[in-house]
């Protein structure tokens, strides 16, 4: 089970009309009870560029990279 404010790479193409690609990046804002999650995806800039809700089976935990993001 993921939680709120995971960071998740996305494992599938399902999402190419929400111009979203596999191993696009974002973070898991809602956890639903029939197993899948709302994920918000940015720009570089902090935008918002996409929300989609997935399955657990579409997503990958992300990695801590042992440095800081800029915020």
């Amino acid at each position: 089970m993921l939680n709120n404010y995971s960071r998740v790479r996305l494992l599938t193409d399902r999402f190419v009309s929400e111009e979203l690609r596999c191993g696009a990046t974002g973070y898991v804002i809602e956890v639903y009870g029939d197993g899948k999650y709302e994920v918000e995806f940015s720009d570089a800039n902090g935008i918002s560029v996409a929300q989609i809700v997935a399955s657990e089976t579409e997503l990958a935990v992300c990695e801590p990279s042992g440095v800081a993001e800029a915020v």
